[in-house]
This record gives C-alpha cells, structure tokens and sequence, in this order.
C-alpha cells in the first residue's frame, strides 16, 4: 500500500503547483495553448499521413494495372521481339564439332 506521507507530500505539491498558477494566470495559459497546439499538430499529422497513404495506394493501383496492360506474355510490348533461332546456324555448330 502506498504511504500516507507520500500522498501527503504530493498533495502539498499538487496544490504548491495550482497556488504558482493562479499567481502567474500567463503560464496557466502558456500551458493550455501548448496542450492545444502539440493536440492540432497531432491530428494534422495523422490527417496528413492518411491522405498521403491513400495517394501512394491509389498509385500502385494504378501502376499495377499499367504493368498488367504492357506485358504480353510476360515480355513487356514495348520491348522488340526477340529472333528466332535460326536452325541452320544449329546445325553448322554441330557439323564443325
């Protein structure tokens, strides 16, 4: 169990604290203004990194069904078709062996 002293020590504290308020009512709301701003920083962050979440996501979709569109079994349209071997060039390598 805690000690009673110590509660009593910082109920003293506790109320040192608000006596030092009410004298200086300009750090009281130095206090609060903080609060309310580190609170608004706070939500703006997190409503930034949802909307830029959703951005990036959106953009692989989209990449995605990009990729999807350009590949043609499994070679990208864009690139030339690769030659044909040539069976006569085979068979000469297999003549000179």
């Amino acid at each position: 169990m805690m000690n009673p002293g110590a509660v009593e020590e910082g109920a003293k504290v506790a109320s040192g604290v608000v006596e030092a308020l009410r004298s200086q009512p300009i750090a009281l709301a130095l206090i609060v203004m903080n609060i309310i701003f580190v609170v608004a920083v706070g939500l703006g962050a997190h409503a930034l990194n949802i909307r830029t979440t959703q951005r990036y996501e959106a953009q692989d979709v989209l990449i995605h069904k990009l990729i999807d569109q350009c590949h043609i079994g499994g070679r990208s349209s864009f690139l030339p078709p690769l030659p044909l071997p040539d069976p006569r060039e085979h068979d000469d390598e297999n003549r000179h062996q």
